[in-house]
């Protein structure tokens, strides 16, 4: 009998073939073709290692640490000079009560379980897995992110979760956060979701301002640059970078931002179109690339 070692799409790992004596060369080699082109239409998935990142590194937990616990210091800080303190929004006034606004995405709420589901069944994101994922509603948290949030209402601060998850999705996402000990006021609405309001897109500013005309906004937390300010339309990676330059003073002192390579409109600005990344061949993105 002959060995044959080749490819299978099994975790593309090597295993051994006997054929019969005397048995076809050629279609050992079709099989084996057929084989290896099989693994060739399921390309690695780009999320791989960024995925890795949050779940395992002893980094990420760290950097998200880092994160809440200056929030907190700062917080405690402005709390204590109000109404002498810089807002996160708007112009000091003494007579609205205080607020923060919080993402909850890779802010609050860590997903990266959903993202790891997709890369074990060699599936990109779709639409209908991550409604699925949100009605669970058993996303961990974001490290340093409860404690940050109940220091908060502990202040008698007031926190709203401005996301971009679907409007039918809230009750889901407030079980999440509940179960978390996240702290929700049930008086009034704070969770403002996507579509609840005709006005409210996916562009937060609609938001933010419905929050900031009744509130003392003190702080916004978030992961991506579009939970801070709009982004217009169209606009490069090399227009992101001048326009969080822009409010360099904010950043680490009324602004707070979460550590996030899985995904975010910082890839999606790489593209023409806005198109995001992890559907464009790799030869697109390599002019990206800096090599100085």
């Amino acid at each position: 009998m002959t060995r044959v070692d080749h490819a299978t799409d099994d975790a593309n790992d090597l295993r051994p073939t006997w054929t019969g004596e005397g048995g076809s060369a050629f279609l050992v080699v079709l099989v084996v073709s057929a084989l290896l082109a099989g693994c060739a239409a399921v390309p690695p998935d780009e999320r791989l290692h960024s995925t890795l990142w949050v779940q395992t590194s002893a980094e990420y937990r760290v950097s998200a640490h880092q994160v809440y616990s200056l929030a907190t210091e700062r917080l405690r800080q402005s709390v204590a000079d109000f109404p002498n303190t810089e807002l996160a929004l708007g112009t000091t006034d003494d007579v609205r009560p205080l607020a923060i606004i919080v993402d909850v995405d890779e802010t609050i709420l860590e997903n990266s379980g959903h993202t790891a589901r997709g890369i074990l069944a060699r599936k990109g994101y779709s639409r209908e897995s991550w409604r699925v994922w949100v009605q669970e509603s058993a996303a961990p948290p974001v490290p340093g992110a409860i404690g940050y949030l109940q220091a908060a209402a502990a202040m008698d601060i007031t926190i709203f979760y401005v996301t971009n998850r679907e409007h039918d999705l809230e009750e889901a996402t407030r079980r999440n956060l509940a179960t978390l000990g996240c702290p929700i006021r049930s008086d009034i609405d704070v969770l403002l979701t996507r579509g609840e309001r005709p006005e409210w897109t996916r562009d937060k500013t609609t938001r933010r301002e419905f929050v900031a005309r009744s509130y003392a906004v003190i702080q916004l937390v978030g992961d991506d640059l579009r939970d801070f300010v709009s982004i217009p339309a169209g606009a490069t990676d090399e227009d992101r970078v001048k326009l969080a330059e822009s409010y360099s003073g904010r950043w680490g002192m009324v602004w707070f931002l979460l550590p996030n390579p899985i995904y975010g409109t910082w890839e999606q600005a790489l593209m023409p179109g806005g198109d995001s990344m992890f559907a464009q061949p790799l030869e697109q993105k390599f002019k990206h690339l800096e090599t100085r």
